[in-house]
């Protein structure tokens, strides 16, 4: 019999505020489950809140708990409806209460004062109340209640800023550093960046822990599995690194409820990929999704723009993502919210077989690893390392053409799959992690790398050309040409009024932006000379005024190369991209950024793609192989690029080209939801599949 984390796919939850016991009425949600066929729920139960009755009087109750037992009766309830049944902790934060019982087991600062945050004291994870007193906490509702598993999205404690001075961290940090603990948060201390290491090993220690706690008490099945986001570019500071979280992990709760300020709707779609394959492909990754309305500004209680809602959903579960409705409250007075989806999930109810046990055909693979946002972004990881990569996987997405979320360690196990790998200024490549690309290139495969891949060491200073860069040719030196920031745009102030100057136009890198001799720029460039077979194709011309406009000319031509393109002995085709081009792309979005990156993928590529789709607008695409047929699913982001929240209708458009490369020639292409047939044809030796209107998205099965 399958575990219930094998199993659980759809997932609802009501995160229970102080005041549900008193006013809320649970025969709705019974009823509510029921429509939606949420098959688990998430249902608060301890730690900064409780909702049952516990023997730990310094546990906090629920202000409006009383003398109920909320969660034993949330529990009856949804056992009773046949879902399996996940307690959520949240065991960051106690009351004044607690800590004077227990000072030893919380944060201090450099004084000696207890660390607070909202008017509570933080616990530490080094201390009792992580290791003594939460396990019992696990153990008690593990007896009383026996949940299948738990789920905790505050379990990491402080962030990078906060170092904590208890004498459970003085004492461990010596003992297994030898350095007393930094004087402060500074990465140019090189203490600062081992009790960094150290911090994430703790909590590597304690993810671990928890599961050893719930198992060993609930038996095998009976799981922690904290939460984790699933960018791992800007964890906001917080020690997650994701892949020593979940690389043997046989689920995921994901906490990524909406698109952010720097993402579009494709990230949710990246969002289960990345996740997925830094684990293992086929697991569920369950994903919290915001039904409440966040954008500018966020109103729990209110329910968020349907469409907006709709899409994230939809690209996470194009992504693999397992759906997860979440409401704050068990209030019903915005009736709006409870329309929003339930549809969405009753399709994927009764059709789970599209959506589980199957296989991403995507042969470009886009690299990541956390280690460069870390060491090498610093305090400034959104613009240097997670902008490059979310330009980069953005401009694929706009381009119609399906890649994987690689990380540098999983190179190798998907290797045989890809036939193109793009590292977007992954800055420090490990030692192993180098020589896996090294041979990538000797094997004769295609690359494509930009801006500082591989010139950092691993705590983020500059180590300059190395093994990778002489393999490909090409010398950087340590200056570099432009700005790395976003600045303001005045026209008054014109550093960023930087362009490339195409010099070999008939390079098929330059196949979108046809007829022109310049590309806008506005970012950084490393200063690089090429002795090998790559030969610079557009070079960087410096900044010159914006204002006033007779002063807006050339004075002069730098003659450094920006992107260098070529085909090494080994028969690899690369491309380098000297200019943040990528980085550009996501801080601007300037269309000639993107136009720039996908000429590049489509010539290093050799054109050689399984599936790519052409449409009027953007549509992001995934295609999977499942048994003996095929499965692209596409979801329509036309018009999306609005404020955050406000994404008010799905724009229908069409035609839509799905072009296949490689596939048998006598195909039937047939909808999962509406079951309409579409037009296959043949054009030279491809598939091509012509969808006449597509609206929010659709799910095609092609088979013979």
């Amino acid at each position: 019999m399958e575990p219930w984390y094998q199993k659980t796919f759809l997932w609802g939850q009501v995160n229970l505020t102080e005041d549900d016991p008193l006013k809320c009425d649970l025969s709705f949600w019974k009823d509510y489950w029921k429509k939606s066929s949420v098959e688990g729920v998430i249902i608060n139960c301890g730690g900064i809140v409780s909702y049952y009755r516990s023997r730990f009087s310094y546990q906090y109750k629920a202000n409006g708990l009383g003398d109920q037992d909320y969660f034993g009766i949330w529990n009856q309830a949804a056992r009773e409806a046949g879902l399996t049944v996940i307690a959520r902790m949240d065991i960051n934060c106690t009351t004044e209460e607690m800590y004077k019982q227990y000072p030893e087991w919380y944060c201090r600062d450099k004084n000696g004062q207890p660390v607070l945050s909202q008017g509570r004291y933080m616990a530490c994870v080094n201390g009792g109340y992580y290791h003594e007193f939460i396990p019992e906490v696990f153990r008690e509702i593990i007896e009383k209640y026996h949940p299948d598993g738990f789920a905790d999205n505050s379990w990491s404690g402080p962030g990078n800023k906060i170092i904590c001075y208890c004498e459970n961290c003085r004492k461990m940090f010596y003992e297994e550093t030898g350095c007393e603990l930094p004087e402060k948060p500074d990465w140019e201390d090189p203490v600062y960046r081992k009790w960094i290491r150290w911090s994430y090993d703790t909590r590597v220690r304690n993810w671990k822990f928890f599961n050893r706690v719930t198992s060993e008490c609930g038996g095998e099945d009976c799981k922690w599995f904290g939460m984790v986001n699933a960018d791992p570019f800007s964890t906001g500071g917080r020690f997650y690194d994701i892949k020593r979280l979940i690389k043997d992990a046989p689920f995921i709760f994901c906490d990524h409820q909406s698109r952010d300020h720097n993402s579009g709707f494709e990230q949710n779609s990246l969002n289960g990929a990345l996740l997925r394959f830094a684990s293992q492909e086929n697991i569920i990754v369950a994903e919290s999704m915001a039904h409440y309305y966040k954008g500018e500004r966020t109103f729990r209680l209110s329910g968020g723009e349907a469409q907006e809602v709709r899409k994230w959903m939809m690209t996470g579960m194009a992504g693999g993502i397992a759906p997860w409705f979440h409401f704050v409250g068990g209030g019903t007075r915005d009736h709006r919210k409870f329309s929003i989806s339930w549809d969405l999930f009753r399709f994927a109810g009764e059709n789970k077989n599209y959506f589980r046990n199957r296989i991403n055909i995507a042969n470009v693979g886009v690299v990541w690893n956390q280690e460069s946002a870390i060491y090498y972004g610093r305090d400034e990881a959104d613009e240097k390392s997670a902008a490059c990569f979310k330009g980069m996987t953005e401009s694929l997405s706009r381009a119609g053409i399906p890649f994987l979320p690689i990380h540098a360690d999983d190179i190798n196990k998907y290797a045989d799959r890809l036939s193109l790998l793009i590292l977007p200024n992954i800055a420090i490549l490990s030692e192993s992690q180098e020589k896996t690309v090294r041979k990538w290139l000797a094997d004769g495969k295609d690359l494509i790398l930009t801006s500082d891949t591989a010139l950092y060491d691993t705590d983020g200073e500059w180590k300059g050309t190395g093994e990778l860069h002489r393999d490909i040719g090409i010398d950087i030196c340590g200056k570099a040409e432009g700005i790395s920031v976003k600045g303001e745009d005045n026209w008054l102030v014109h550093e960023s009024h930087t362009y490339l100057e195409i010099t070999c136009p008939e390079h098929p890198v330059f196949c979108k932006t046809p007829d022109t001799e310049l590309l806008p720029f506005g970012g950084r460039m490393r200063i690089c000379t090429s002795h090998g077979k790559l030969e610079p194709i557009c070079n960087f011309i410096p900044a010159f005024p914006i204002y006033p406009p007779e002063f807006s000319w050339i004075r002069e031509k730098s003659g450094e190369g920006a992107v260098y393109a070529g085909i090494l002995e080994s028969g690899s085709r690369v491309v380098y991209f000297a200019a943040d081009i990528d980085r550009c792309y996501s801080a601007y979005h300037i269309p000639d950024h993107h136009r720039l990156l996908e000429g590049a993928v489509r010539w290093a590529g050799g054109g050689n793609f399984p599936v790519t789709v052409q449409a009027p607008a953007h549509v992001n695409c995934n295609v999977y192989r499942q048994e003996e047929q095929y499965l692209i699913q596409l979801v329509n982001l036309a018009g999306c690029n609005v404020p955050l929240g406000t994404l008010e209708e799905s724009l229908p458009i069409g035609p839509v080209k799905v072009t296949l490369q490689g596939f048998d020639k006598e195909l039937k292409a047939v909808s999962c939801i509406s079951g309409k047939h579409y037009e296959v044809m043949q054009e030279k030796d491809d598939i091509v599949i012509m969808i006449p209107r597509l609206e929010e998205q659709e799910i095609i099965r092609v088979n013979k």
